[in-house]
């Protein structure tokens, strides 16, 4: 009696285990829908290497597979491209000639079929119309590394590219023309952009822009103020504060570190902190001090190191 019951409790477990995983492991199945192409749609005929492809968003996908053949994926001499990306449009760079391409949706379960379109670049002649994609470094980026190696795709039919630099003032820091697709340069610190157009001797493409933050200063060492050094107090709700003076640039935070040991190594807990800060703890003597850290990856010297004890 005894083990049946044993296994019918355990039948009863493992069907509870199985549901909850079903429910976590759920993906809706896409492989019923259609990825509707936008451009290039079939047929159409170019007059700039720089194509962009684009699609309709398909609900629940959560990437798509775009590949293009020369001159068709029936008669391919060549797969030009295969990648998968996470939106819904792609440029590419591309000689004369015809071409096929397609797309489908994908999501960690299933994939939709394939949407396939034909196209023809003729020429190059609306050579103005071409983007620049720029590589290196990502937009946005916050960083403390003041020498960047800018990079950009080449563009078909490009004799050379202008680069630009400004600061946040739009005041033009670097300006150069290079016929390479790459620029080194050292940032001072502070806000910038920098963008990049392609040249062909006759026309221009406009210009592609992104922006950087360079930060190189460590942000001040925190001043511990409460509780003050080596004092006693029978409240476990300990109230910590600090002061620091920030410095322009990008954002900076404050982590605070509370262990139980004089030599720092058995931590009680770390937390990233605004002043002041709260946290209950038990009876005992704590160490505390407090660190900061920017957006750029500077940290500052860690503070003084403080006890209090807890009766």
């Amino acid at each position: 009696m005894i083990k049946s019951s044993i296994y019918k409790y355990l039948s009863i477990f493992t069907v509870l285990i199985f549901t909850s995983c079903e429910e976590i492991l759920i993906v809706d199945d896409i492989s019923k829908e259609e990825v509707t192409i936008i451009a290039p749609s079939n047929g159409t005929i170019l007059s700039s290497s720089g194509v962009t492809f684009s699609w309709d968003a398909v609900k629940s996908a959560d990437k798509y597979r775009l590949q293009v053949a020369l001159p068709s994926f029936e008669a391919a001499q060549q797969l030009i491209l295969d990648t998968i990306v996470s939106k819904n449009s792609f440029i590419q760079q591309l000689n004369i000639g015809k071409y096929q391409w397609r797309v489908k949706a994908l999501n960690n379960a299933y994939e939709t079929a394939y949407t396939t379109h034909s196209f023809e670049i003729l020429n190059n002649d609306d050579f103005q119309n071409n983007t620049v994609i720029l590589v290196t470094p990502a937009n946005n980026l916050i960083t403390k590394t003041a020498l960047q190696r800018l990079s950009w795709n080449s563009i078909i039919g490009a004799s050379a590219y202008q680069l630009e630099i400004a600061d946040e003032n739009g005041t033009l820091v670097k300006q150069q023309n290079s016929a390479d697709t790459f620029l080194s340069h050292t940032f001072e610190d502070g806000k910038f952009t920098w963008k990049v157009r392609a040249s062909n001797g006759t026309n221009e493409t406009l210009y592609t822009t992104r922006s950087i933050v360079v930060d190189t200063k460590v942000p001040n060492t925190p001043t511990l103020t409460s509780p003050t050094n080596a004092s006693t107090t029978t409240a476990t709700s300990i109230n910590f504060q600090w002061s620091r003076t920030p410095i322009p640039g990008s954002t900076e935070k404050d982590s605070i570190f509370v262990f139980n040991d004089s030599a720092l190594t058995n931590l009680n807990f770390k937390d990233l902190a605004a002043n002041p800060y709260n946290k209950t703890l038990t009876a005992g003597i704590h160490y505390w001090y407090v660190k900061s850290y920017d957006a750029a990856g500077n940290e500052s010297v860690k503070s003084t190191t403080f006890s209090f004890t807890i009766n």
